[in-house]
């Protein structure tokens, strides 16, 4: 049992790190998108901020496996 607690806790982890990497990364790209709209026109810049992007389900999904494929080879 206390191994079945310990597996779960670290996929856990890892997911929760995964999700964390992700969601910086979106962020990173949207005030990329955001100060090149400032330095474009202000039609754009209106159009991206109507436009709020959310990670696709997929992305992020990859990012946990990723992340807890790293863990599990170490």
């Amino acid at each position: 049992m206390a191994r079945i607690k310990y597996v779960i806790n670290e996929r856990r982890l890892a997911y929760e790190g995964a999700m964390k990497i992700h969601a910086e990364k979106v962020e990173r790209a949207v005030k990329e998108k955001e100060a090149e709209a400032e330095r474009g026109d202000s039609a754009a810049h209106q159009d991206n901020k109507a436009k709020k992007v959310s990670p696709p389900v997929s992305e992020a999904a990859q990012a946990a496996v990723d992340s807890l494929l790293q863990r599990s080879t170490t």
